[in-house]
């Protein structure tokens, strides 16, 4: 479940703030254990993992265990927050719009990450009332942590483009070097 959704169309206006991600991503990914940021309305609807946290439960300060699904609330510090966790935690698939300017998606999925898959087309979620909404603002990606993830990731029939990342420390990225082979 993502809070702050990017609008396309009707001037960028929203009557709601809750997003859902669509049954059909969900479901292409096998099953999860835990969702640590979801809603009692998106469980409903996207049935993405049978134990999780919604925003009362504050699934930041929660443990997180087995395999993870996380749409995490787009805001910032959030968005930095839940990322960084996943990244901690190591086990799981996280979809979060392509923003890969962002300092947190440098430091917690380009610096931690397996593989990233660049969705073909923009997910249009679902809101509350479970009707689809207009294509969003931005194009997401799908984040795997661990390599069984990454495996998931390129069987799972999405369209798009599986990137596998080398996992570079961060001070050399902020250098901007990148040394391959020897």
């Amino acid at each position: 479940m993502n809070r702050n959704f990017e609008t396309a169309g009707n001037g960028g206006k929203c009557a709601t703030v809750e997003w859902y991600t669509p049954i059909e991503i969900i479901s292409s990914l096998g099953k999860f254990d835990l969702d640590p940021a979801t809603s009692i309305e998106a469980i409903k609807q996207n049935k993405s993992a049978p134990n999780y946290y919604t925003k009362d439960d504050n699934g930041l300060v929660k443990g997180w265990f087995g395999r993870v699904w996380l749409n995490p609330p787009y805001q910032n510090p959030d968005i930095k927050l839940f990322m960084q966790k996943m990244a901690d935690h190591n086990n799981g698939i996280a979809l979060v719009f392509n923003r890969c300017d962002s300092t947190w998606f440098q430091d917690y999925v380009l610096g931690r990450a397996d593989s990233i898959l660049f969705l073909r087309k923009r997910i249009r979620f679902n809101r509350m009332d479970g009707t689809v909404g207009d294509s969003p603002g931005a194009g997401s990606v799908l984040i795997a942590y661990g390599s069984e993830n990454t495996d998931i990731l390129s069987k799972s029939g999405l369209k798009g483009k599986l990137v596998r990342l080398e996992n570079i420390p961060v001070s050399s990225m902020q250098l901007g070097l990148n040394f391959v082979g020897n």
